[in-house]
């Protein structure tokens, strides 16, 4: 087990920092940690004393959640009468959950929680190479690098109010690092203003108001200061920033357009008509789905039926991903998708009010990654990213093995 250990800590650690700015960095991650855990298998490891098929019993509502995609996508092609070994790779990310969880467990708790210096090296990596490719905000380039800039943004945001968080892992007296770890997360607004990303800044209030209520350690009045304060900062950043104004204004622009009918090929107007096809399109199937790999021809026949404009339907997605998987997958796709957000917040929410702070906070970061997928998922497609994909994978192996080891210890105790 001490050797399988080391290769485990490494992809864990490795995985927050390199998986958006190094291209398959996230995907070798985590495909370490399922090549150990077979390894682990075969020569009869057991992490932390639970063997594999204790562990799958223990948690089998969380393995059936995670594999409900990839479950999906098999009644997809069985309806369909095909099989296309291509459109199971995304979906494989998350599906390869129990063995990922099950060897996480064999890196002690104390590696476990170096994980939120792995944020904050990824949001200064990120906000490096972003800066770079967007010449400081000048252009705004369709992707940065191998993630669609909007993603990028996202999970830059995530990482951001993630290191936040973790200011709970921290003693009152640790000032510097606190105050390191406030301007991580300032950065990572910075981000997301280069990127100019408007369906990540939606959440953003939602975050800072989840991250300073998750603070139990502070007394109401002064969560409800620091919720002021830290919103006021936020608004300071963005009203002070010219590219926020016109993104805003663009907006307002391209759903007033949409809505005259005068151009409905701005980015709002692409979005709402993709919705509104997706809907359609669902229709047709609404049990099993179309597949992903009619998508594009269900949307070309709606293109002919002037139902949509031809700009909309050379796009691959619906930019929503409850909706995209109920068109490809049927309701069995909207219930795999809910499930893959709601099961995992299910087991952090439980303990999100435990007496222990690390594993309050260890469920806070599971919360927050669960609601920040789902709040993303509504302008764009995280798991089309097949990086973003095993990101969300490892990150909730990671939060839940550190409150089971964390409770391990308090019950030696």
């Amino acid at each position: 087990m001490s050797y399988i250990k080391w290769p485990v800590i490494l992809a864990i650690l490795l995985f927050p920092a390199l998986s958006i700015v190094l291209h398959n960095a996230g995907n070798a991650c985590l495909f370490v940690l399922l090549i150990c855990s077979i390894a682990a298998l075969i020569l009869r490891c057991k992490p932390m004393g639970i063997t594999f098929s204790q562990m799958l019993k223990d948690y089998w509502p969380l393995h059936l959640a995670m594999a409900s995609l990839f479950i999906a996508v098999i009644l997809n092609q069985f309806s369909l009468g095909i099989f296309d070994a291509k459109q199971y790779d995304r979906a494989l990310r998350l599906a390869i959950f129990a063995p990922v969880f099950w060897i996480v467990m064999a890196a002690p708790l104390k590696y476990l929680k170096y994980v939120q210096w792995a944020f904050i090296c990824g949001i200064i990596a990120a906000t490096i190479k972003i800066y770079l490719v967007t010449d400081g905000g000048v252009s705004r380039p369709g992707n940065i690098g191998f993630l669609l800039i909007i993603a990028f943004s996202d999970i830059a945001l995530l990482l951001g109010c993630m290191t936040l968080l973790s200011i709970g892992w921290n003693s009152r007296r640790s000032k510097m690092i606190m105050a390191l770890k406030f301007i991580i997360f300032i950065a990572s607004l910075y981000i997301t203003i280069l990127g100019q990303s408007r369906g990540t800044w939606i959440a953003i209030p939602f975050f800072v108001i989840f991250v300073v209520h998750s603070w139990r350690r502070i007394q109401l009045r002064h969560k409800l200061m620091l919720a002021i304060f830290s919103l006021v900062v936020v608004g300071s950043v963005f009203t002070f920033s010219g590219t926020v104004e016109t993104r805003v204004t663009e907006a307002k622009s391209d759903i007033s357009l949409y809505l005259h009918g005068k151009n409905v090929d701005t980015s709002l107007g692409i979005r709402l008509q993709l919705w509104r096809a997706s809907w359609e399109l669902f229709k047709e199937r609404p049990v099993f789905g179309i597949g992903r790999e009619n998508f594009g021809i269900g949307l070309e026949t709606l293109s002919a039926q002037n139902q949509i404009t031809p700009l909309a339907a050379s796009l691959a997605h619906s930019h929503n991903e409850l909706l995209f998987n109920l068109t490809i997958l049927g309701i069995f796709g909207l219930l795999a998708n809910l499930s893959i957000y709601c099961v995992p917040a299910y087991y952090f929410s439980r303990e999100i009010h435990h007496p222990d702070r690390d594993i309050r906070v260890a469920a806070g970061m599971g919360i927050l990654l669960c609601l920040g997928f789902f709040i993303f998922g509504l302008t764009d497609l995280m798991f089309f990213w097949t990086v973003l994909g095993g990101f969300y994978c490892m990150s909730v192996a990671t939060f839940l093995a550190i409150i089971i080891k964390r409770k391990k210890e308090l019950k030696a105790d």
